[in-house]
Parts: structure tokens; C-alpha cells; sequence
């Protein structure tokens, strides 16, 4: 019941930030201004009437998404089991999924901040600049690092809000023990379960970003 009561928050401010991002940031006045200088104007009017018509799967998708998410989340956590740690013997799979449920509000939060950012403060943006920023992380100074198109999705990953979300892993995980295992180790297992596995979803997106470009 309570990992329901989470997973339906989580869903409906996710879906929330779909509405905001596309009623008041991503519009179709600046679709249009961003697509107006490579495509004829027939193109463009047939993508808005497409996205006019479609804005119902978005929503559809974005619970799916999520459960897949927290369910791999959940799933790379798990093998913590296999170091028959003090306090983690009778670790419920449910309780890593209360856990990832807790973790995933960082970013809805980081979501809420680039709302708040393009809304109030950076109004004067561009499509291409919402397509190359995230919150506090490195991908906003691509620029000064590497032109690379398939390096934008590492760096975006190297934010605060990550980083948040790695410290309560840690956190749940030392709960969970008890407090039998200190916060270090349970530091040390968040980056050697969730920390590898986000490390090969990387390098999977990563390389198809990079063959896309070839």
C-alpha cells in the first residue's frame, strides 16, 4: 500500500511537469521559431498538428517508464544480498522499492527547478537551450568541455539532484541494516549495485548516441 501511495505520487507530478513543460516552456511558438531554420513551413505545420494529436501518449508512457525505472533501480540494489552484510539478511525486495521510490522525488525536484528557471527566470531561451541544459549539472558547461554530442548525456548525469539520489540510496541502505554497516559502506555498495549499472546504461546510450552520428 505505501509503495502505491508513492508510485501514484510520483506518476501524477511527473505528469504535472509534462503539462507545465509543454503548456508554458516547450510551446509550439518556439517549436516552430527552432524548426523554421532548417524545415519548410508544411513540415513544420504537419509536426505541430502530429503533436497536437499525440499529446496523449506522453502521459500514457510515462508511468510505464517510471515503473521500469524504479524496478531496475530496485533490481541492480538487490545484489547487495550477496555480501551477507550484518543487518541485510532479511532485506525485502519491496523495502529497495520504498527506497528507489523515496530516492526518485530528487529528481521530480530537478524538474520543477528547470520549470521554475525557464518560467521566471531564463525567458528569453530557445528550444536548443531546453534541449542542452539540466539542473546544476555539468552538461550546462558543454561548451567548455567537449562538443561531442554523445558526451551530453554523461555530463548530464554529473548534477546535484544524482547526487542527492545517491546519498539517500546510501541512507536507506544503512537503515535497512539497522546501522549495523556505516554510512561509508553503504555509500560503497550504492556505487558498486546501482553505480555499475548506471555506468553500462551510460556507455549503451552513449554508443548508440554516438553511431547515430555516422
Amino acid at each position: 500500500m505505501k509503495n502505491s501511495i508513492l508510485f501514484i505520487s510520483i506518476v501524477l507530478c511527473y505528469l504535472l511537469l509534462i503539462y507545465l513543460d509543454t503548456t508554458y516552456i516547450t510551446t509550439n511558438s518556439k517549436i516552430i521559431d527552432f524548426l523554421a531554420k532548417d524545415y519548410p513551413s508544411k513540415a513544420i505545420q504537419d509536426y505541430i498538428e502530429s503533436r497536437q494529436k499525440w499529446w496523449w501518449l506522453e502521459y500514457s508512457i510515462t508511468p510505464i517508464l517510471i515503473g521500469l525505472k524504479i524496478l531496475l533501480v530496485a533490481f541492480c540494489l538487490n545484489f547487495i544480498k550477496l555480501f551477507d552484510l550484518p543487518g541485510l539478511e532479511k532485506l525485502k525486495f519491496s523495502d529497495l522499492i520504498t527506497l528507489v521510490l523515496i530516492a526518485e522525488f530528487a529528481f521530480i525536484i530537478a524538474g520543477f527547478y528547470k520549470f521554475v528557471n525557464f518560467y521566471w527566470i531564463d525567458t528569453d531561451y530557445t528550444v536548443e537551450n531546453l534541449q542542452t541544459y539540466y539542473p546544476i549539472s555539468l552538461l550546462n558547461m558543454k561548451e567548455y568541455i567537449s562538443p561531442e554530442k554523445w558526451l551530453a548525456y554523461p555530463l548530464q548525469l554529473v548534477n546535484l539532484f544524482e547526487f542527492v539520489y545517491w546519498g539517500i540510496l546510501a541512507w536507506g541502505i544503512w537503515e535497512l541494516s539497522e546501522q549495523k554497516i556505516s554510512f561509508k559502506k553503504s555509500f560503497g555498495l550504492t556505487t558498486i549495485t546501482y553505480g555499475v549499472g548506471l555506468l553500462f546504461w551510460v556507455g549503451v546510450v552513449s554508443f548508440f548516441i554516438l553511431n547515430a552520428q555516422y
